[in-house]
């Protein structure tokens, strides 16, 4: 196990590094800032161990100092301890939060025929992720024969969701082509439609094979409900079965909702507060420009803050960019097909770079330890970004390399790249425009890697998201039928959002689009 002392110490001697390399030279600190495009404040906190940075900023360090790559050395050597510190203290986090029960979830369980491996099923216990298909498995139980079980389930947290309670009742429903639920009249004059917190509104169907459970939004269901005789029904469309893709939907909306809408006055001062960025060409900007946001708050800051800045620095391009993500997991792809200002980015992108003889490419690193360390529901969140960006036209390749793990966010020309970062940052976000050689060589090697190698290359859309579902271990067939079936139908029955600054736009798209594949 690594020590936090461990990692304290590695940060303070990288920076005490980059001081006496910065000293040998006879330069100062802001001189170090001016060259390499920053701020005086950021290398001193960088020497001092307060601030890492990201990748680009030791890459012209090392380059300015004459370094001959030890810098950079360093600095890689750094984030891979972090980035392991950071895997144990989540398995850590996830034995203590679960425990036995984490067993017991795996051993009830249930799910379509061939979709998860027992190896899956394991991660889905203990990830950081979490896995709420799995703990709705477990909470179903023995046969509901109350008129009414209430339960509150956790969508569990991770690496950036706070983790979140979702009340759910459950009735007592039939299947006789329908779902029908039957609801007490007491319940149905229940105000659903103003709940504190996020509500389903769930009809279970028991036999002996299993227990399958249908719900709605309890907004949705307010709605729905219709008097017959002497009781009260509730009608819930069938594609709303909780199962591993719409739990996935459920899981990220609950997560990032409840977040946003805490911050929702906060961010709306923190982003007249970074106005003022939008002018420079290159900015880093740390947590204090939001120091009482949620994680996910400062995510939605610093992705609307990249896309703007990507969006106003191409005005000009005039050939067609390749970009480089920097997502791996349905965790944070979740946000491409959530968040709105994403969407919209897409679009405009997708309008402008798209034509009928060439197509924009978007590349993400996906190596298999973050394969591994991820459950179903994150995997298909994955999917159905990737998804999202097929559907635009275009062709996204993936590789497996983890060694391109720290590469920055990308829009990359032959003559400039733009540069990126939010996700993993050191702080709210990291951007740049640079046409530095050294820089520009690097990132043209590592997409023409990418590309070349890519774990999905294949000629069609429909062959390169069955051989992304391959290599995510999901089972292509039933997540095609079943994309295809809440694309119909839309997810805002199930998942609708409370927070402005999301959308279930980008979600129903992807899954119309898997769902009209080959």
């Amino acid at each position: 196990m690594i020590d936090p002392q461990q990692l304290h110490d590695a940060k303070h001697a990288l920076g005490r590094e980059l001081r006496e390399r910065r000293a040998a030279c006879g330069l100062m600190q802001k001189d170090i800032a001016r060259k390499v495009h920053s701020t005086r404040s950021t290398v001193a906190n960088v020497e001092a161990g307060r601030q890492v940075v990201d990748r680009v900023f030791w890459q012209q360090c090392d380059t300015l100092l004459n370094a001959e790559g030890r810098l950079l050395t360093a600095y890689d050597a750094y984030r891979q301890l972090e980035s392991e510190y950071q895997r144990e203290r989540s398995e850590t986090a996830m034995r203590v939060r679960w425990g036995a029960a984490a067993e017991t979830a795996l051993d009830r369980a249930t799910s379509h025929a061939g979709l998860a491996s027992a190896r899956h099923r394991a991660v889905a216990a203990h990830s950081p992720g979490g896995d709420l298909a799995s703990t709705i498995a477990a909470a179903l139980g023995s046969a509901t024969r109350e008129p009414r079980v209430e339960r509150t389930l956790a969508a569990p947290g991770g690496r950036y969701f706070p983790g979140v309670p979702i009340d759910v009742e459950v009735y007592p429903a039939v299947d006789d082509g329908r779902i029908i639920a039957t609801i007490p009249r007491t319940d149905a004059e229940r105000q659903w439609r103003r709940p504190l917190q996020r509500r389903l509104v769930a009809g279970q169907i028991t036999t002996s094979a299993s227990n399958r459970l249908f719900a709605l939004d309890s907004r949705q269901a307010s709605q729905r409900l219709v008097d017959v005789d002497d009781g009260v029904r509730l009608l819930i469309p069938r594609v709303y079965q909780l199962d591993a893709i719409t739990a996935a939907v459920l899981w990220a909306v609950a997560n990032l909702d409840q977040s946003l809408l805490l911050d929702d006055a906060r961010l709306d001062a923190a982003r007249t507060a970074i106005a003022e960025y939008s002018r420079l060409t290159r900015s880093a900007v740390s947590g204090d420009v939001g120091p009482d946001l949620e994680t996910v708050s400062r995510m939605w800051l610093g992705s609307a803050f990249c896309a703007d800045h990507i969006s106003r620095q191409s005005a000009d391009l005039t050939e067609i960019p390749t970009y480089w993500t920097r997502e791996q997991t349905g965790e944070e792809a979740s946000t491409w097909l959530l968040f709105g200002h994403k969407l919209r980015y897409l679009e405009s992108t997708a309008a402008r770079f798209t034509t009928s003889s060439q197509q924009a490419t978007r590349i993400f690193c996906v190596p298999q330890a973050a394969v591994e360390a991820s459950t179903e529901s994150e995997q298909i969140l994955l999917l159905l970004a990737v998804a999202l960006m097929e559907s635009f036209g275009i062709d996204v390749a993936i590789t497996d390399e983890s060694e391109y793990a720290a590469l920055p966010g990308l829009a990359l020309t032959s003559r400039r790249a733009i540069v990126a970062t939010w996700i993993r940052a050191d702080g709210v976000w990291h951007v740049d425009v640079t046409g530095q050689r050294s820089a520009l060589a690097e990132y043209r090697d590592a997409a023409g890697h990418a590309c070349a190698h890519s774990v999905i290359a294949a000629d069609t859309s429909a062959s390169r998201l069955n051989a992304l579902a391959d290599y995510l271990n999901l089972n292509w067939t039933w997540l095609r039928t079943r994309c295809a079936e809440l694309g119909d139908y839309g997810l805002a029955g199930l998942a609708e959002p409370r927070s402005r600054l999301l959308s279930l736009d980008g979600a129903d798209r992807a899954c119309r689009f898997v769902g009209s594949l080959p």
